[in-house]
Parts: C-alpha cells; structure tokens; sequence
C-alpha cells in the first residue's frame, strides 16, 4: 500500500463507507448480487479481464467493504468494521473470505476516474478539516483548476459528507459543488503521484514469504527431531529427507514428516516434532 493514506486516518470508517456508496453507477456489471454468486476467483477473473472499475460489498449493519481495479490490477481494498477499518492486503483477504456472507455490486469506470477515487485511501492529504464556513469555494475551486488537480475534496459534516472528484482540473462524475458551507468541515486529498502496487501481487508475495518461513520452521523442528534420536547420523538423514520432500506446503510436509518419524523413528518423536511446532501445546 502507498505510504500515504489519504483520509483514513482523518475520518471514521462509517463516513468512509458512506462516501464510497456515492461513487458513480452508472455503469453496472452486477447490482446487489448475493456474493457466493461471485467469489469463485472473481477478483482474478476481474483483473483478467483488465476491468477498470470498483466492487462495493454490503454486510450486516450497514459495514461496506471495496475494490478499485485499474487494467488488470487491484489498486486497492477497504473493509469496514464494527470498530474500524482494514485496508491494503489485510483487507483484500477478509473480503475474499467474507465475499459469501454479503451482495456485492460491481461498476465500471473510465480508467482516469481511478486515480481521484483511490485518493481517498491512499492519496496525500492537502488540507483537513478546515471549517467548511471559512472556506470561498469559488476561489478554492479556481485555484483546483489552475493547477490541473486530480484527487478529490470531501465535505464532512458528523457521520455523512459528500465528495467531488477532479481529474487535472475537471469536475468528475457531474454534481455541483455549492456556493458556500455553512457548516462541517473540508479535506483536500491528492491522488498518488504513481501508481500504487498491485494489491494481489503484493498478496502473493506476502503469502510465498509467509510460506517460506514456515517451511524453514518445520524443517529446523525436524532437525531437532533427528538430533534426538539419531545423533550423529542426524545431517545426513535430514539431507535424504530434503531429497525426497520437496513441496512448498508447509501442511503437507509436516503430516509426510510427522508420519515418517512415527513410522521410522517412534510415535515419541513424532509428539516431540509437534511440540517443537507448536511450544503450547
């Protein structure tokens, strides 16, 4: 995820959420679907397909959770909670493991409406809450176009805000702005200058790491398995088992592991193995 987090920690998750339910729609995939309908890889099938555009899902008590697709990549996730917010990777698992359990709606966008949209969770922000009374918004506005701003403003005022988005200075997805606040508060927040990572690349690459550590953890408890009960013949067994066992599962090469020692060794080994794995047990 950006280095910046737009308006995340600027305003409450709820408003966040409400926000996001104003985005455009005009243009839908799929409206208020049942998301069991849709999770069978459906962000990757989105991605496939180089869709530019954004998934908004609906939970119990109103939470909302969101994707941002930009041509074949996943700019970002955001998950509400009872207590806060996930973003970023964290968020992207809990929606595909939550997709099920609510509707799901899916929008497209043109891919410059992208940018001034993900500002809102990962842009920089420019001004906040600023009291919206004290703010000329024609002159606020003149000087949005002048410098060809792209990212979005975002009136709060409590829990319920409205946001207009600009791309290099035009007005996105229509809606006029007024001519004065009388109350609330203003943010200003820039889109990113790049183009963030790509969320499911950065998934993946969390999960090979994860991965790897837990393999090196399994194969360091064998190690010790081995020392044990074979001493000095235990380097060399450890190297004939690497030999045979070569899956990057961790699960799976401790169930080979674990039946090996109970078959090879002695079922004491195999609970030592565990052990190891696992100090409370």
């Amino acid at each position: 995820m950006s280095e910046n987090r737009g308006l995340l920690d600027h305003i409450s998750p709820a408003l966040m959420g409400y926000l996001l339910s104003f985005l455009p729609q005009h243009d839908p995939l799929a409206e208020s679907v049942p998301g069991g309908l849709l999770t069978s890889e459906l962000v990757e099938r989105l991605l496939g397909d180089s869709f530019c555009g954004y998934a908004l899902a609906h939970f119990s008590g109103e939470e909302r959770g969101w994707l941002a697709f930009y041509r074949g990549r996943l700019l970002e996730a955001w998950r509400q909670t009872t207590y806060g917010h996930l973003c970023g990777t964290v968020a992207y698992r809990a929606l595909q493991r939550e997709f099920g359990q609510g509707t799901l709606s899916l929008y497209r966008l043109q891919p410059d409406d992208l940018p001034p949209v993900v500002a809102l969770t990962q842009g920089l922000l420019r001004i906040t809450a600023v009291a919206a009374s004290s703010v000329v918004v024609a002159d606020l506005v003149d000087s949005l176009v002048q410098e060809q701003f792209t990212g979005a403003l975002v009136w709060e005022d409590g829990l319920v805000g409205r946001a207009w988005f600009f791309a290099r200075g035009k007005r996105l997805f229509g809606g006029e702005l007024p001519t004065e606040f009388r109350e609330g508060h203003l943010h200003l927040v820039q889109a990113p200058s790049k183009a963030p990572p790509d969320l499911l690349e950065q998934a993946r690459q969390e999960d090979r790491e994860q991965r790897a550590i837990r393999l090196s953890v399994v194969w360091n408890a064998a190690q010790e398995v081995l020392k044990e009960y074979m001493g000095r013949g235990a380097p060399s067994a450890l190297e004939r088992l690497r030999s045979i066992h070569t899956t990057d599962d961790p699960a799976s090469l401790e169930k080979a592991l674990r039946r090996w020692m109970s078959e090879s060794l002695e079922p004491n080994a195999a609970t030592l193995f565990d052990r190891l794995l696992r100090p409370t047990l």
